[in-house]
């Protein structure tokens, strides 16, 4: 299980390290976002009290993609920044009827069809957690609106993360299907590198453990201890090297800019993702 969580450490540490050193001579940390249309578009709205509305909302802009020019803070960070916060959402059944607002708390998730993706979005609302320095588990003020990655027993919830126009990490929180909160086990700046590997890994083992807490048996197989080998790092390297050289060919056979960076962050993000998707996995197993 811990050889897992290497592989997360070792992803994140070398988007983090090489981005920030080609851009260390940039300006002040800023960032852009890429919101969505604001005109009324098909939703489907399912309230908290297990009531489902069915009709429009409009200008629910959260960002799937948020454009940094430095790298020297933590994704949470954001969170009050981004559009994520939203308290009411605009509704209405058709174009003829009359746009009401709807409370957000009041809402436990949204669905609405994205005309350029051409996919089916979901936006769920989720009250934050987060790791403090000690390594401890609290609650924040923070309640928000996450795009879905994946769904399963375990969700995946978040957005991509560029920097000039290359991708840089995904943000994710992990959410138990069971509840609403949520945290991001990578909560990390540059700076958190410098702690110990043993420190940062509790404080990752202590985030996947609120989202697992119903299954005692899969709490005992994340304490179980395991040194990092020489050859663990290499086979990380191995797989990052490749994983680049994917792209690099990947790209060679798409011809617009938007293309290629969608692939190349398709690519990194399942990449980057990968070991807590085994890890939610596992859960699964053991908690049948």
């Amino acid at each position: 299980m811990k050889k897992v969580l290497f592989f997360a450490f070792f992803a994140f540490s070398l988007n983090c390290v090489s981005q920030n050193t080609s851009n260390r001579n940039q300006g002040p940390v800023g960032v852009q976002f890429y919101f969505g249309k604001k005109e009324f578009v098909p939703a489907t709205v399912q309230l908290s009290n297990g009531k489902t509305l069915m009709g429009e909302v409009q200008d629910f802009d959260s960002p799937n993609t948020v454009e940094i020019i430095d790298y020297g803070f933590k994704p949470s960070d954001l969170e009050n920044n981004i559009n994520y916060n939203r308290k009411k959402i605009k509704f209405r059944k058709n174009a003829e009827d009359t746009t009401i607002q709807i409370p957000a708390d009041s809402i436990n998730y949204l669905t609405h069809f994205d005309t350029e993706t051409k996919e089916i979005k979901e936006f769920k609302r989720l009250k934050i957690l987060k790791t403090k320095n000690n390594g401890e588990i609290e609650e924040t003020d923070r309640v928000v609106f996450l795009p879905l990655i994946k769904k399963d027993s375990i969700n995946f919830y978040g957005y991509n993360m560029l920097m000039q126009g290359k991708y840089v990490r995904t943000v994710f929180y992990l959410n138990n299907s069971k509840d609403n909160l949520a945290i991001n086990p990578l909560d990390f700046s540059m700076s958190d590198l410098f702690k110990s590997q043993d420190r940062l890994g509790q404080e990752v083992v202590n985030s996947i453990k609120v989202v697992t807490n119903d299954c005692p048996e899969f709490q005992k197989v994340l304490d179980q201890k395991t040194n990092f080998t020489a050859e663990m790092k290499k086979d990380a390297m191995q797989k990052y090297n490749k994983m680049q050289s994917d792209v690099k060919e990947g790209k060679k056979n798409l011809k617009t800019k938007k293309e290629k960076t969608e692939f190349e962050s398709t690519v990194f993000a399942n990449y980057y993702l990968e070991p807590f998707v085994k890890l939610t996995e596992s859960y699964k197993s053991t908690c049948k």
